[in-house]
């Protein structure tokens, strides 16, 4: 449907649109400190040589791409961009532009030049959670003055919006305290791998696409920067696209705070990580740190800093990381972006390591000349967030039908929050040990009576309310289903000849854990689990990305050993693996084990 947006709705949304979102954390919530949280201090993992950091970063930089919905990775649509409504002025020119990152879904800003042909140096632009959001002119941030100046200096320069912000204003960009309750932040759409975070880490990655198709670009020395969650907008981007020359993420990199919004926190993302470890994926090309005294990057030159030249160090390339300090609040004012300007400078024009540049005074345009669709009906064929989270899952169903099992397989891995699938330990006996993982006593009665060797699994407790508590929790922490795959992997690894015997949503964990652990055997009772409905995962094997990666069928695919599913019903087929829709009684189970003990 068009739609033609007044000018005075476009003033209401600059000035009340955003203003509720910050990148600063909530208060504190009462917890306990069993979970981790984005407000603890982390401590840096450090690799002991380049070899294994390359092993690493690898992982890594996959590991946010999964989190993103981005494994398998999307296929890049058509951007057909529109750029529009040039405004010249004496030394730099500023244009309207959307274009579609996904079908019917739109990224739109604005579009500096030079004056010129070029080709010149590039910059993505990411805004942060500012009131105005790309259009932000004030003391504290500047998203146009800091393009201006940049146009000015010979950069082409694109400032994109954060989805819900400007232009993007029909989407939702949610804050942190109603994570549970929109639909970007929905457990369904994190099961299929579609959040927020991903949607803009997709969108900055397309907007790098629309700098490449412009003439006047050099293609080689293409920048980003950005403050706040922008700044975590700029080192996710920098740290999977290998295309970003020079980084400037500004007062965002911290072992305090990982960023206090939905956009920030990609499900799953930082079991094991921080912002420290994640923004050392970029070395070793070129990155500033920009810190303020008045926020959490206020220790950045004593602690983050030190903890990123161990990195470069790796590479032998400690002049390619530099930090600076802002004696300011949270901020992207003026001195933050002279020492950018002067970073830019120095890497994708050739400048001279003590290059000082001073930003030139600037007058921004008028905001109507600036908003993309101010006056100007939304373009045909723009989807809905239901239209766009249906889309999104139909072609994720077409991408696991298709030839890529490897990433599938990769995506389950990283879904379950493991680098890699463990291998066999050496068997020291013939004699199998029988894991159980069941609420069944007449099982494991029966096989007490038989006298095979047990080990009984014991499940961490999974506190909901204190999970409830803590924001983002799923960026952090294992879900309860998550935390019971792990739990089995542990059982299983300490097992080399181990036969499985669960049943319900230890049943269903277990087969997940089999694609990570070897397996000799295993009889699963999976409780008539409908693998064709969502609210079934929701409501009994809720893990962030899983149906992206394929759910229990790539993990089927993956394990090893002899399988008999029982209690399947008519909503679990599998292909290879062998089901049945009747329930095994105790005694037909312990059959089966002494059947294949060789008893």
């Amino acid at each position: 449907m068009r739609r033609l947006w007044p000018l005075a709705a476009f003033t209401l949304v600059l000035s009340l649109g955003a203003a509720s979102v910050s990148s600063r954390p909530q208060p504190p919530a009462a917890r306990t400190h069993r979970y981790r949280t984005l407000e603890d201090r982390f401590v840096v993992r450090h690799p002991k040589s380049l070899e294994e950091w390359q092993t690493r970063a690898a992982w890594l930089r996959e590991h946010i791409l999964a989190s993103a919905g981005l494994v398998p990775m999307p296929e890049r649509t058509p951007l057909k961009p529109v750029v529009f409504d040039e405004r010249t002025h004496d030394d730099y020119t500023v244009s309207k532009v959307y274009f579609e990152s996904l079908p019917g879904f739109l990224v739109t800003g604005n579009l500096y030049k030079p004056l010129g042909s070029g080709p010149f140096p590039a910059i993505v632009s990411a805004h942060g959670h500012w009131n105005y959001g790309r259009l932000e002119n004030s003391a504290v941030a500047s998203v146009p003055g800091r393009a201006i100046n940049l146009a000015r200096q010979g950069f082409v320069v694109f400032t994109y919006d954060m989805i819900g912000y400007n232009d993007s204003r029909w989407y939702p960009h949610t804050p942190s305290h109603t994570y549970h309750d929109r639909e970007f932040g929905g457990r369904r759409e994190n099961l299929w791998g579609l959040n927020l975070a991903g949607l803009q880490l997709w969108n900055s990655i397309r907007s790098v696409d629309f700098l490449e198709t412009l003439p006047m670009v050099a293609r080689d020395r293409i920048g980003a920067t950005g403050a706040s969650g922008g700044g975590t907008q700029t080192f996710l981007l920098a740290a999977v696209d290998a295309r970003i020359a020079a980084s400037a993420p500004v007062n965002m990199i911290s072992l305090h705070m990982q960023g206090g919004c939905l956009c920030e926190n990609l499900p799953g993302l930082r079991l094991d990580t921080d912002n420290v470890e994640i923004s050392a994926l970029f070395a070793p090309r070129p990155l500033l740190m920009v810190s303020a005294t008045g926020d959490w990057t206020n220790e950045t030159l004593e602690l983050e800093y030190p903890e990123m030249q161990r990195f470069y160090d790796l590479f032998g390339a400690r002049d390619r990381v530099h930090a600076v300090r802002v004696n300011a609040d949270h901020n992207y004012n003026r001195e933050s972006r002279e020492a950018v300007y002067a970073w830019m400078a120095r890497w994708l024009k050739g400048a001279r390591a003590d290059v000082k540049v001073t930003e030139q005074e600037f007058r921004v345009d008028p905001l109507p000349e600036l908003m993309v669709f101010a006056n100007r009906p939304r373009p045909d064929g723009v989807v809905s967030v239901a239209e766009l989270t249906e889309n999104w899952i139909s072609a994720a169903r077409r991408q696991l039908a298709g030839a890529d099992a490897q990433a599938a397989r990769r995506a389950l891995l990283h879904a379950l929050g493991f680098e890699r699938q463990q291998t066999a330990a050496a068997r020291t006996s013939s004699k199998p040990v029988i894991v159980l993982a069941t609420e069944d006593a007449e099982v494991e009665k029966a096989v007490a009576r038989a006298g095979l060797a047990v080990h009984r699994v014991s499940f961490t407790s999974f506190d909901a309310d204190a999970a409830a508590a803590i924001s983002m929790f799923d960026t952090y922490n294992r879900t309860a289903a998550s935390q019971r795959v792990a739990d089995l992997v542990t059982a299983l690894s300490d097992q080399p000849n181990a036969i499985l015997v669960a049943d319900g949503d230890a049943a269903l964990a277990g087969l997940l854990a089999a694609a990570v652990v070897p397996v000799t055997r295993a009889i699963l009772d999976v409780g008539r689990f409908d693998l064709s409905n969502d609210e079934a995962f929701l409501d009994r094997l809720y893990i962030p990305g899983l149906r992206r990666a394929g759910d229990l069928r790539t993990a089927a695919a993956m394990a090893k050993g002899s399988f008999l599913v029982h209690n399947a019903g008519d909503r679990f087929a599998i292909e290879g693996l062998v089901t049945q829709a009747a329930k095994l009684t105790p005694e037909q189970i312990l059959q089966l084990l002494k059947k294949r003990d060789g008893s």
